[in-house]
């Protein structure tokens, strides 16, 4: 790819998920609100960050529907929906699975670029990122619970879990683009999520005052934000590495 090509287009929901992206490229500058431009190499990047779920990722896309993309990347973290799976460890999906937003009972499959998951595996394994492979579901909702993540991944097949992929891979397809996901796990399959409204943006920006809040009246869940935020750290981490061996050394 030269610098004439058109934008690798990285997609992320999390504002942390796109620092991690961002740490790796050179003359980053910033366009417009939450989205980004820099290269890796000879390679131009353009970075996204949507929100969290569907329907926010849906409107993100919508707004690129004309923007030429050489390729289409969907970058961040996953939970697990199988034992055995540790944070940090990439999930190699050869599909996503999504339901159907009119007829949730009708999943559709999107496929990833074969060369890209083979870059993928290659990338993981020059930077000492564990890889497991698997499909990934892209759920319309959080999934709190160690039950609720066992039961979807019986439902679905699917190995990891997360809410964008496949809105993001819909995209690509639409545009006759090749599409890679390159997602981490953030929580294992036996790890309960804290169920706690309004503590973070869209974009996953912790509330101080609203986390130091809550915090202070159910005491009980600081063990569970303690090792969420430790597991954030591991997670952005291997992406950071692993979107450096893949812009660099095996575009």
């Amino acid at each position: 790819m030269t610098a004439k090509s058109a934008p690798v287009g990285i997609f992320t929901a999390l504002a942390w998920e796109s620092a991690a992206v961002r740490a790796v490229l050179q003359q980053v500058r910033r366009e417009e609100e939450r989205v980004w431009r820099g290269v890796a190499g000879k390679t131009e990047v353009v970075v996204v960050t949507g929100g969290i779920g569907p329907r926010r990722t849906q409107r993100t896309v919508d707004r690129f529907a004309t923007t030429p993309f050489s390729a289409v990347l969907s970058v961040g973290c996953a939970g697990a929906l199988v034992p055995g799976l540790s944070c940090g460890q990439l999930v190699l999906a050869p599909h996503v699975a999504m339901a159907d937003p009119a007829e949730e009972t009708h999943v559709a499959q999107y496929p990833v670029d074969a060369q890209l998951l083979a870059q993928a595996r290659t990338a993981a394994q020059a930077v000492g990122v564990p890889a497991a492979d698997g499909p990934l579901f892209t759920s319309p909702k959080v999934l709190f619970t160690p039950e609720e993540k066992l039961q979807r991944g019986q439902e679905t097949g699917a190995i990891a879990v997360e809410m964008e992929s496949g809105v993001h891979a819909a995209f690509a397809a639409a545009r006759g683009l090749p599409f890679l996901t390159l997602r981490v796990i953030l929580d294992g399959s036996d790890m309960r999520l804290p169920m706690i409204k309004g503590l973070t943006t869209p974009e996953g920006e912790v509330r101080p005052l609203k986390a130091a809040l809550h915090v202070a009246t159910h005491p009980h869940h600081l063990p569970a934000l303690l090792a969420l935020k430790r597991a954030r750290a591991t997670a952005a981490d291997a992406l950071r590495r692993l979107c450096h061996s893949m812009l660099y050394a095996h575009w």
